[in-house]
């Protein structure tokens, strides 16, 4: 029996990570002809595929569900196709155990998923676009940040600009009484982080009075008391459909205190947080097309329908994201609802062969 299961399992691996790779490669391909439309100065077509290497491993992410239903869908066709798993329900083989058997090489696909998520691709996205961006002459190096807008407590804060190394240039501090009047502007040269904030230089001080009047002062230095870090500076770079797991609950969590608007990291977080349950809903959804009804038809048309069920989820979990940004509900029930479906689909399904 182990050696039984052992073969299902390799063999469904192989299956998904075959599929893996013609996904990644139709994916690269294509996105290579798009980026030929984009070449121009030092941005030539051997600069174009070192950026699409670098993005593979997020690609490859994305595709891990897809890869997982389709891989399955064949894996499994295969052994139908050659009587093997009537063989195996003959010889008293259940549904449930062969399902278990096929889930094992999924859990290989998860596994590699979360640590791709977390340690791989937000160092390769990066990579890619300051490359890109250096080829393609972009005004400023990578890791700057320009005119960034900034809210704590009732005070705005504008950053004139965002060095590599942290340091801050041109910062406007601007608070606003709780009448929602102008009360004090306070202009900064610079400012480094220490600590639990920042060490303001070169401070000028303008204060407004009811009477109208204004009282302008000036510091060397001043500490200024936050939570805003030179890492949560460097994310806000980035599109949150690249950064960790661990950034993304970090700085969402940040820019709620704020009061500033998380959704979109929010959503990308439960993405993340769900994708292993993705994959395995994907995977049983495969495993109860094989035992109903893509039992006996062609490869063709089951990699076709792996594909068009594959699509289906991405689209729809997509789509639920974008409605919770607009009406403003629970991003963890736009997330987890299409994985939550396809988890009962296929559940249901199983459950009802006999």
């Amino acid at each position: 029996m182990n050696q039984l299961a052992s073969y299902v399992s390799r063999s469904l691996l192989g299956a998904m990570l075959l599929m893996l790779v013609l996904l990644l490669g139709l994916e690269l391909v294509f996105t290579f002809l798009g980026e030929v439309e984009d070449l121009r100065g030092g941005y030539t077509a051997s600069e174009a595929l070192i950026y699409i290497g670098l993005t593979a491993p997020r690609r490859a992410y994305d595709l891990l569900p897809i890869a997982a239903l389709v891989g399955g869908i064949v894996g499994l066709g295969m052994m139908a196709s050659a009587s093997e798993l009537t063989v195996m329900r003959a010889a008293g083989v259940s549904i449930g155990r062969i399902v278990w058997w096929v889930m094992r090489p999924a859990l290989v696909l998860v596994v590699a998923g979360v640590l791709l998520s977390q340690y791989v691709v937000p160092h390769t996205e990066k990579m890619a676009e300051a490359r890109r961006a250096q080829v393609q002459g972009a005004a400023s190096a990578a890791g700057w940040l320009n005119s960034y807008w900034h809210r704590e407590g009732n005070q705005m804060v504008r950053i004139g600009r965002v060095e590599p190394d942290g340091t801050l240039r041109e910062i406007f501090f601007y608070r606003i009484a709780p009448d929602g009047v102008l009360r004090e502007g306070v202009r900064a040269q610079s400012a480094s982080h220490v600590g639990n904030g920042w060490q303001l230089s070169g401070l000028r001080i303008t204060r407004l009075l009811p009477d109208g009047s204004a009282q302008v002062a000036t510091l060397p230095q001043r500490f200024w008391s936050s939570r805003l870090t030179p890492e949560f500076l460097r994310l806000v770079t980035l599109e949150p459909e690249i950064l960790s797991l661990t950034n993304l609950y970090r700085y969402a969590h940040y820019m709620k205190q704020q009061g500033l608007d998380s959704g979109a990291y929010f959503l990308e977080f439960w993405k993340k947080a769900f994708a292993p349950f993705a994959t395995l809903s994907m995977v049983l959804i495969a495993c109860s097309f094989i035992f109903g009804p893509l039992r006996s038809v062609t490869m063709g048309l089951r990699i076709l329908a792996g594909v068009m069920t594959g699509l289906l989820f991405r689209y729809a979990q997509d789509f639920l994201g974008y409605v919770s940004l607009v009406y403003d509900f629970s991003p963890a029930l736009a997330a987890g609802l299409p994985i939550a479906v396809g988890l009962l689909i296929g559940g249901v399904a199983i459950a009802r062969v006999r």
